[in-house]
């Protein structure tokens, strides 16, 4: 067999231009492992590739395509090629510009498969960059929400500061009302209390209101301890002990009290203030008296 008459042979075969009873006839050639083949499938091999890349890019037949798979396939173990006799109608059963126009088609398709491939990896990369962007953006949300709530947290904790200092400036009023009302009733009465040597330096004065029946106490000069509790007591001509109530100075040492008074109280004659151990006040005084004021 002539080289000529082999070669033509080996490129019909590889560009799968062959019918089945030649293509057959072939492989059974092919089969034994003869040195020098696979470097003759090779050129073949070479040659379709670069007719095929000089031809216009054109659409594959469907028969070409399962041509074309069948001889991949077919490719996975080691084939030789020895001479051969001259076959019918090698030549002729498809010229060398049809099998370049259908293998140029094959190219073209997996060409534009591959660029599908390299859209859809690029829109889903841009796709992780948008959504790596809205996680970034909902971090930011969260902690400006975060801070939000600190602030909210703060304006509450104001508010309610506010909400104690007015109740406070309103029982000031109220006490102050009241305070103004024993101050300017006309059967008040007062004593003026001096300290004791428990608490010298120490003075005030105590009113009640016999109309009214409050007592009012302003006194200053007690020791800066404000936990310190103190009572106002009263004393009657008949030996009667009234507890009027407790009250805590300031941290200046000044105290201010307001208290009401029984209606049967008798006629008072001294009034005193006692430092109490607690609030639990009995029918006279457990403390030791600090401060004293006796009717004239």
């Amino acid at each position: 067999m002539k080289n000529t008459d082999r070669d033509d042979t080996l490129f019909l075969y590889v560009a799968g231009a062959l019918e089945a009873p030649e293509r057959e006839d072939v492989e059974e050639w092919i089969a034994p492992a003869v040195p020098g083949v696979k470097e003759q499938l090779a050129c073949a091999e070479l040659e379709v590739a670069r007719l095929a890349a000089c031809q216009p890019p054109v659409a594959p037949s469907p028969a070409v395509r399962e041509r074309l798979l069948a001889r991949i396939a077919h490719r996975a173990a080691p084939q030789t090629l020895v001479s051969m006799p001259r076959r019918r109608g090698f030549r002729n059963a498809l010229a060398r510009p049809a099998i370049a126009a259908g293998l140029a088609g094959i190219l073209a398709a997996a060409v534009a498969g591959a660029l599908t491939f390299r859209a859809r990896v690029e829109r889903e990369a841009t796709l992780l960059e948008q959504l790596a962007s809205a996680h970034g953006e909902v971090e930011q949300a969260n902690a400006e929400l975060e801070a939000l709530r600190d602030v909210e947290a703060e304006a509450q904790a104001e508010i309610a500061d506010l909400e104690v200092r007015h109740r406070s400036l309103e029982s000031d009023l109220v006490l102050a009302g009241k305070a103004i009302m024993v101050l300017s009733s006309e059967q008040m009465q007062s004593l003026a209390l001096a300290g004791t040597n428990a608490l010298p330096g120490a003075h005030g004065r105590v009113f009640w209101d016999w109309k009214n029946w409050y007592c009012y106490l302003h006194a200053q000069g007690f020791a800066s301890d404000p936990s310190s509790i103190y009572a106002v007591w009263l004393f009657t001509e008949d030996g009667t002990v009234v507890s009027v109530g407790t009250f805590q100075p300031d941290t200046h040492g000044e105290a201010t009290f307001l208290a009401p008074v029984p209606h049967d109280v008798g006629h008072v004659i001294r009034a005193g203030i006692s430092l109490e151990p607690d609030e639990d006040l009995g029918t006279k005084p457990r403390g030791e008296v600090v401060m004293l004021g006796q009717a004239s």
